[in-house]
């Protein structure tokens, strides 16, 4: 039959067997923050639609509006396309709904 080993307590504190750990520097105590700092705003891409959308109050019923029955396409329009797409002479009755709904927001 095997004999169980011995198991060894160990001791609290430095072992001579590890090296000596060096004692961490003090750090510089923290600014205090700003309490109302404002965020840096996002500048992608989707942000700045969604900017768009929220400053312009936008929803699929206003775009439906706007487009009528020249774009039923009109909300799910990316800003970009919606922007080509006003753009072309022929949809200049578009461009007046546009015009006149950013005029009653109060948007520049």
């Amino acid at each position: 039959m095997a004999h169980k080993t011995k198991k060894v307590r160990r001791t609290k504190g430095r072992n001579k067997h590890t090296t000596h750990v060096t004692t961490k520097a003090s750090k510089a105590p923290k600014t205090p923050k700003i309490a109302n700092a404002p965020k840096p705003a996002a500048t992608g891409v989707r942000s700045e639609a969604a900017r768009r959308t929220a400053e312009g109050k936008f929803t699929k019923v206003i775009f439906n509006q706007i487009g009528g029955k020249e774009c039923r396409r009109f909300a799910a329009m990316t800003w970009k396309e919606r922007d080509a797409y006003m753009a072309k002479p022929e949809n200049a009755v578009v461009q007046e709904r546009y015009e006149a709904h950013m005029a009653s927001v109060g948007t520049k």
